[in-house]
């Protein structure tokens, strides 16, 4: 019965790991504009943190054999397990309210997090430059994450709920 439940693991891991992928993949045409942030709040809600961050590191991975390694891929290796972090902080707080506004707030601080590699690469001078620069991205990156988890992450959760998955 143990390995059920351990197939089970492997088998939503993998689900969730070509769900992140496909949705990823639907909408990089528009900058900044990502279910990501929401799928992972989402997510970890539902599956805990244990079935989302090994989803969230395999979609790291491939994404950084898609695009090649880069600044931004190597980012999504911390900043994504920030997010189901603080997810799981306020995992019994969650609502559709604090989903929109932690997916939101996550938008915009997503340049910030990721000066941080720049910090270690390149130093100070060349972090501030390059959370400065994205700034404009960050606005759209937080107000559409807030839209996206406002309309879906109830629809998201019930559906979910529905479906009756059990680890």
């Amino acid at each position: 019965m143990k390995t059920h439940s351990y197939v089970r693991k492997i088998v939503y891991i993998a689900v969730i790991t070509a769900i992140l992928e496909a949705a990823k993949f639907a909408l990089n045409a528009i900058a900044n504009v990502e279910l990501i942030s929401l799928l992972t709040i989402v997510f970890t809600v539902y599956f805990g943190w244990q079935i989302t961050l090994p989803a969230l590191l395999i979609f790291a991975v491939i994404e950084s054999l898609w695009w090649g390694i880069n600044i931004w891929t190597v980012t999504y290796f911390y900043v994504w397990p920030v997010l189901i972090l603080l997810t799981v902080l306020l995992r019994k707080q969650m609502s559709c309210f604090t989903a929109s506004c932690l997916s939101s707030l996550f938008g915009f601080g997503f340049g910030l997090l990721c000066a941080f590699t720049t910090l270690v690469i390149s130093g100070l001078n060349a972090a501030v430059a390059w959370w400065i620069a994205g700034i404009p991205y960050d606005l759209v990156h937080g107000v559409s994450n807030l839209v996206i988890a406002f309309i879906l992450y109830d629809p998201l959760i019930k559906a979910l709920r529905k479906m009756n998955i059990t680890i």
